[in-house]
């Protein structure tokens, strides 16, 4: 596993180490949207500062855009901050965001956590 997951009243924080794939992130997604908490929450922040490669592809992120997509019927209104210093990663936040126009989910970058978490709580 690639990740770790850390929840509280307001939201849930998963850190991300490692080389990250596609299957990764659908399980991470998987484990937020399957909580028995997720329909309370009110952010999700994904941390991408110390991984060491991101092999997630537009076909990826084009899968897991349709599953929070879908979910955001269950949660109305949801932050995502993705942190990050990647291009990469930043680009693939923009076709995830394309995917998510027109729900009431928000995804912000932001290149530390403090940063993002100031964000959230706003």
């Amino acid at each position: 596993m690639t990740f770790n997951i850390k929840w509280d009243q307001k939201g849930v924080y998963v850190k991300f180490h490692g080389i990250v794939n596609a299957q990764d992130l659908i399980d991470a997604n998987n484990y937020v949207i399957s909580n028995a908490n997720f329909e309370s929450i009110h952010f999700q922040i994904f941390d991408f500062l110390d991984i060491d490669d991101f092999k997630i592809t537009s076909y990826d992120i084009s899968i897991i855009g349709v599953m929070d997509k879908s979910q955001s019927d269950f949660n109305k209104n949801m932050k995502i901050a993705i942190v990050t210093q990647s291009d990469y990663v930043k680009e693939i936040t923009t076709e995830y965001d394309e995917i998510m126009a027109k729900s009431n989910w928000v995804t912000n970058v932001f290149p530390d956590y403090e940063s993002a978490k100031r964000w959230v709580n706003s």
